[in-house]
């Protein structure tokens, strides 16, 4: 039996979606510590040298959302200028406001496309960084060139990436509950689902598009933070107003699958009995990523 494939139409070009996300996203994802905050510092430590810290550097942001990399990065990098972006004025909003309120001197933010960064010009950024923004591009490829043409090229800028892995929890239920419903929607014929939160989930794939627009001594490392949650019922708090939770549900065509998306995702994500920490007693998420790193000869 052969299977049906379905790409992800999640419309990228508009920053709407991302907009009512975006205080969800700071509450729970980009605090001091937080989720995502975890793995933009690895993405910090694979790229920048620890004997570069007192330096002046210019450090890029891309798809910053509400800052997490940024923010821990200008703790570390205090000599430094930090440029924050983001499609979403929603983001760059929320940004805006914890650099007043924590009276940062060093960053500045602008609302702009990652694939198109006018305002930025050839070789003039020493670091370019993007933490699970850049997978969501339509053009992939288009978003990495910007990166290398911003890049100074003296054989020690670079870039990092940092892409979900396709077995990191999130990722891998809510594929499971799609493909599960759009079988069902195609009277039994096996359905899959290519999610873009997974766009770079291939670690060959990875490392041959970063090749691909120049960038050389290419790595890709998986790294692993757990998120944290209380209940597994929680997630769909954080989940109602993301995009890519509203790009599954505009997958189904009747409002009955609609309406099963929510209890039969609690149901898988049980199914792979999480485990409590001992230390705060939340369950732990299990959650992988692929930290893309390239040098701009």
């Amino acid at each position: 039996m052969s299977l049906g494939n379905i790409q992800s139409n999640l419309n990228q070009t508009s920053s709407k979606g991302w907009d009512k996300t975006a205080q969800i996203f700071l509450n729970n994802f980009s605090k001091p510590n937080g989720f995502t905050t975890l793995f933009a510092i690895d993405a910090i430590n694979l790229s920048i040298p620890k004997e570069n810290q007192e330096k002046p550097m210019k450090i890029l942001d891309i798809a910053c959302g509400t800052g997490p990399l940024t923010i821990a990065a200008s703790e570390i990098f205090k000599n430094s200028k930090f440029i924050a972006t983001d499609f979403s004025p929603n983001m760059i909003e929320i940004l805006n406001k914890i650099i007043k309120e924590n009276h940062l001197k060093n960053i500045e933010t602008h609302i702009m496309d990652g694939q198109n960064l006018i305002s930025i010009e050839n070789e003039a950024i020493d670091y370019t960084f993007s933490i699970f923004g850049l997978i969501f591009f339509p053009d992939l490829i288009k978003g990495m060139k910007e990166m290398y043409r911003v890049l100074k090229p003296n054989n020690q800028s670079r870039t990092a990436i940092a892409s979900w892995c396709s077995d990191s929890f999130l990722p891998e239920i809510f594929r499971e509950t799609l493909n599960q419903l759009l079988t069902e929607q195609n009277n039994g014929k096996p359905t899959t689902y290519k999610q873009l939160a997974s766009s770079l989930s291939n670690e060959l794939q990875f490392k041959n598009h970063l090749e691909s627009v120049g960038f050389i001594d290419v790595s890709i490392t998986r790294v692993e933070h757990p998120l944290e949650v209380n209940e597994l019922s929680d997630l769909s708090i954080l989940l109602k107003s993301n995009p890519a939770y509203i790009d599954c549900l505009d997958l189904l065509h009747t409002d009955e699958l609609k309406l099963k998306f929510d209890s039969l995702f609690i149901e898988i994500a049980k199914s792979k009995n999480p485990i409590r920490s001992l230390e705060n007693n939340k369950l732990q998420l299990k959650s992988y990523s692929f930290i893309g790193v390239g040098t701009k000869l």
